[in-house]
């Protein structure tokens, strides 16, 4: 699982499988909120005459990223994989539980919100984890540690957005944390296709390996016929 890192060859491998049982699919802050152009801040950059600069990112999101998680989820949850929905949302409705940087970013979603909730295209199952966060680190901010560890989870399968943001924060916490963690590569994008090159080429092979859907799912599809 493996590629070559900015390290060369100065670091051992990042090498581990993917065990079903031992596996969540994290998916970060596809919500209304941030992923979609017509609410939150998608609507505040078309209100400020924006939405030109942001193409790149809504595109991606509705083009590629949705579809492949859309894709993950179904393999996953037929494979028994945990499935762990990140969102950012405040517990009550004036949102002042909130940390000062999503405040000063205007990255808040009242309690009951639409932009609290996660993109209809990839909601969550009736008995699947939804973690709420007030900050841009999950594991800074919420007990999702905790968590995978009592659901026993070693490896997590990263999507969602921003990579260069939010995702890419709970990836470095994740693998200080001593989880396996990979970084789908078409499962997640940043603001600009140089934000995302850059940011799968600095962790990939550091803080974790980066595969695309396809080889994610092979990988799933080889572990459970192995099992079966």
């Amino acid at each position: 699982m493996n590629e070559s890192t900015v390290f060369g060859a100065s670091y051992n491998p990042l090498e581990f499988e993917i065990v079903p049982s031992r596996t969540a699919l994290l998916i970060v802050d596809m919500q209304y909120l941030d992923a979609h152009r017509d609410y939150g801040t998608g609507a505040r950059i078309k209100a400020n005459g924006l939405a030109h600069k942001f193409e790149y990112f809504f595109r991606q999101v509705e083009e590629t990223v949705v579809p492949n998680i859309q894709r993950l989820l179904h393999r996953c949850r037929a494979a028994g994989i945990e499935v762990v929905h990140l969102k950012i949302a405040s517990l009550v409705r004036d949102c002042r539980d909130v940390s000062l940087e999503h405040r000063r970013l205007n990255l808040m979603a009242p309690s009951g919100s639409k932009e609290s909730e996660i993109l209809e295209e990839l909601k969550p199952l009736e008995n699947e984890i939804v973690i709420s966060k007030g900050a841009s680190g999950a594991f800074n901010s919420t007990a999702i540690d905790q968590i995978l560890r009592n659901l026993r989870v070693e490896s997590l399968i990263v999507t969602g957005v921003d990579t260069n943001y939010c995702v890419e924060t709970a990836v470095r916490d994740a693998a200080d944390r001593g989880y396996n963690v990979i970084l789908v590569s078409d499962g997640c994008t940043g603001m600009t296709a140089e934000y995302q090159r850059l940011a799968l080429e600095i962790l990939n092979g550091i803080y974790c390996v980066t595969m695309t859907t396809t080889e994610v799912l092979r990988e799933i599809e080889m572990k459970s016929t192995a099992a079966a």
